[in-house]
């Protein structure tokens, strides 16, 4: 029947100015004020509109739709009910159906909520999906971030490290050119008659020698010249420590400038070791942070999704409620208008009601049916 009359009274394309008979012929094939709240909801659906108000407001809204008119008055009247939303029924409406009429309703209304629970639990599922990605994203963010600090506390006791190496070495430094003064000059000292050159002196020579016979093409006599030069020079090194070995007091001066020096380049090692490790942490530190930005912009991305999920969820469950409300409406009516029940059963109902609210309160899942029965105890 809806069908045939939605099919008869075509509305004028817009532009046109609808003649009268055009507009009688829609009053009479469209009657909307004889419909029922659900039938003019469903015909609001198809075409996308609203669904709040009053039963008024969508005879009106569909009015509107079918003469194209004022189509942003009715956006901006729809905004304004949306904090003062109808039930999907009215108790006039309800009072003048048969006790049949209430049934087919009934089973309708409750068709309409399966469909929505489902749907709510459904979304219900995605935002705790959404919810639990967030979630773990914020916890590998905020690993990220506990590397960020044990990598830069890292690197900054590394820098101290560093310093103090340096501090240590140039103290050492010193001494190790002061030790070396002393040598030198006690040497000068005790073996200036022999007429021996420095030793750096003499080794930078073989060093020199030896790369001009590495990288210079000679024969075979000039570099047998070449190796003889460079055992006479290696002799006087030689000759150098056995004197120093025949005096004491020299050779005492030599071995602690010896040890000194060593001292200056194990330091010198060990700061080169921690400043390489002061880097890599530095580097680590930055990629964590990297990581860290990455991985939160991704969590915000689901806290969004979350929240959208959960929105949806909530309005679906809204509309679903007002389902279980009319069917609730209906039970009160279909029961005032054969009332026939003993205390007994009465009773058997409140307790009944009672051990399903209990389960409610105790987080359990309950079919729709078992909800009306605590709303109708008034538990809800």
């Amino acid at each position: 029947m809806d069908s045939e009359q939605e099919t008869q009274a075509p509305a004028a394309t817009e532009g046109e100015q609808p003649s009268n008979e055009s507009e009688s012929s829609a009053e009479t094939a469209i009657d909307y004020s004889a419909l029922t709240v659900s039938q003019l909801k469903d015909k609001l659906k198809e075409l996308g509109l609203p669904l709040s108000g009053k039963k008024s407001d969508l005879v009106d809204r569909l009015n509107a739709s079918n003469q194209k008119e004022e189509a942003d008055t009715s956006v901006t009247d729809d905004e304004e009910s949306d904090d003062d939303t109808e039930p999907l029924f009215s108790v006039e409406e309800l009072e003048s159906l048969s006790r049949s009429q209430l049934r087919e309703l009934r089973k309708d209304y409750h068709k309409k909520a399966e469909v929505l629970r489902t749907k709510r639990d459904e979304l219900n599922l995605l935002s705790q999906s959404h919810a639990s990605d967030r979630n773990d994203l914020n916890v590998k963010a905020k690993e990220h971030m506990d590397n960020v600090h044990l990598y830069r506390d890292r690197r900054n006791g590394l820098n101290i490290e560093v310093g103090e190496i340096r501090d240590e070495r140039r103290e050492v430094s010193n001494g190790v050119n002061d030790l070396k003064d002393q040598f030198l000059r006690l040497k000068r000292k005790r073996f200036s008659g022999r007429n021996l050159p420095p030793v750096s002196r003499l080794r930078k020579q073989i060093q020199e020698l030896e790369i001009k016979q590495m990288t210079t093409p000679l024969t075979t006599d000039k570099e047998r010249a070449l190796v003889d030069e460079i055992g006479s020079l290696q002799n006087k090194i030689k000759e150098h420590d056995n004197l120093i070995e025949t005096d004491t007091e020299v050779l005492e001066a030599r071995d602690k400038f010896r040890d000194a020096e060593k001292i200056r380049r194990e330091l010198g090692k060990k700061m080169q070791k921690s400043r390489q490790e002061a880097q890599v942490a530095h580097h680590t530190m930055k990629d964590s942070l990297r990581f860290n930005r990455q991985t939160r912009r991704k969590a915000d991305a689901a806290q969004r999704l979350f929240v959208k999920a959960k929105e949806k969820a909530d309005e679906v469950h809204n509309e679903y409620i007002e389902y279980l409300r009319g069917m609730q409406e209906i039970d009160r009516m279909t029961a005032s208008q054969g009332r026939s029940g003993s205390s007994v059963d009465q009773k058997a109902s409140a307790a009944s009601a009672e051990d399903l609210f209990a389960k409610f309160l105790a987080g359990e899942k309950l079919s729709t049916e078992q909800l009306m029965v605590i709303q109708k105890a008034g538990m809800l």
